[in-house]
């Protein structure tokens, strides 16, 4: 008879007990049979046909986890912008919803006070140099009458330091210049990055000092953030595919993860994974709530069953395998379980044929099964131990 392909329905007709045994034979009697189990006895009469028991053989395959994730869509860059220099506010070019260019300016601090130091500065600096030049001078001119021998070397030597210290006055003089007009400039506050206005705290008249004047937020450049439970049965890897659902939004947004954080939250027991979102239509809007559908895939493929193929009693969890005719209650470790198939972890391997649908809750550890085919496994269950062994014993 040729073998079914897997999942195999098989339909089991009780036969007589002495049949398994011998052969059937109307020399037999009720007093010739081995005891049957309950469980045997429950199926019916010889003639009485039985509903088929579903047998499978384990695949090797990689499932798609499904986790869950929630979070919110925030902006890839979002800053908090103060001046740089102290001073009364003249003017705010922007408000809260502007869209402004990188460098575009984006408030102004009083300059006329920055522009007086400016001044000075320069003043100063005019002055080092002329004194310098002088000194530089006076040390030329002692170098001659030292080579004349009509001077002493030790008062060149003292006009030279004073020249080395005119030219130190000159640095230091052109530094403070270069400084003041820095701050002149930092009185023009722009945008560090093509961005949007979403906060204004501040308005004209208002003294800039440490907190900040405006938030802005990098424009259509959006990204979400999930907290992902510890307990997943794959976890989260950076390429992993998602759909992410926002509020307001009829349709999900596909997206993949391109950031995982290295560390679990102790309190919350999730860790973070990042994705960037694109956003043609420009619908959605930074602080948004989103939640996520995770679909990590395990690098390599496990052995698949059936979930109606797994039996969980006393908080474990059973398969049961079919060996040379008998049924074995065999623990596993169960793994992903998605769209009715489990991933097993330990336990069995690919090729095993595995009992799958109602009967796996009623045939005990045990169940002798006679098969139909080389290789079939399953067929109606006949003698079993008069004590079967139950799972976990």
């Amino acid at each position: 008879m040729n073998r079914p392909a897997s999942p195999t329905t098989l339909l089991l007709t009780a036969v007589c007990a002495a049949a398994l045994l011998v052969g059937c034979s109307e020399a037999n009697t009720a007093d010739d049979l081995p005891p049957v189990s309950a469980t045997a006895q429950a199926l019916g009469d010889a003639d009485q046909p039985e509903e088929g028991i579903e047998v499978e053989r384990v695949e090797r395959l990689a499932l798609r986890a499904r986790v869950a994730a929630s979070g919110t869509v925030e902006a890839r860059r979002r800053t908090e912008v103060g001046a740089e220099v102290t001073g009364r506010i003249t003017r705010v070019h922007v408000d809260v919803g502007d869209d402004v260019p990188v460098d575009a300016p984006l408030f102004q601090i009083d300059p006329v006070p920055y522009r007086m130091v400016v001044a000075e500065a320069r003043a100063a600096l005019a002055l080092a140099k002329a004194e310098s030049a002088n000194a530089d001078s006076e040390a030329a001119r002692m170098r001659v009458l030292v080579e004349q021998a009509v001077a002493s070397e030790q008062r060149w030597d003292q006009l030279q330091t004073v020249a080395a210290v005119s030219r130190a006055r000159v640095a230091a003089a052109q530094a403070r210049l270069d400084r003041a007009r820095r701050d002149l400039e930092r009185t023009v506050v722009r945008a560090p990055y093509a961005a949007s206005v979403v906060e204004r705290r501040a308005h004209e008249g208002h003294v800039a000092g440490m907190e900040p004047i405006l938030v802005i937020q990098e424009q259509h450049a959006l990204e979400v953030i999930l907290d992902v439970p510890e307990a997943t049965p794959v976890p989260v890897r950076v390429g992993d595919a998602a759909m992410l659902f926002v509020e307001g939004l009829a349709a999900p947004i596909a997206i993949e993860i391109d950031r995982v954080a290295g560390r679990v939250d102790p309190h919350t027991r999730t860790y973070e994974v990042r994705a960037d979102v694109v956003d043609t239509r420009g619908l959605l809007k930074a602080g948004s709530y989103a939640r996520a559908e995770i679909q990590p895939t395990r690098m390599a493929p496990q052995a698949v069953v059936a979930d109606t193929a797994v039996l969980n009693r006393d908080g474990r969890s059973y398969l049961l395998r079919v060996e040379d005719g008998v049924v074995r209650h065999v623990p596993v470790r169960i793994g992903i379980q998605v769209d009715g198939r489990a991933e097993v972890l330990s336990g069995i391997s690919p090729g095993d044929w595995v009992v799958t649908g109602e009967a796996v809750v009623r045939l005990a550890d045990g169940t002798r099964v006679a098969g139909v085919g080389a290789d079939v496994p399953a067929l109606s269950t006949a003698h079993q131990p008069a004590t079967p062994e139950e799972p976990g014993t």
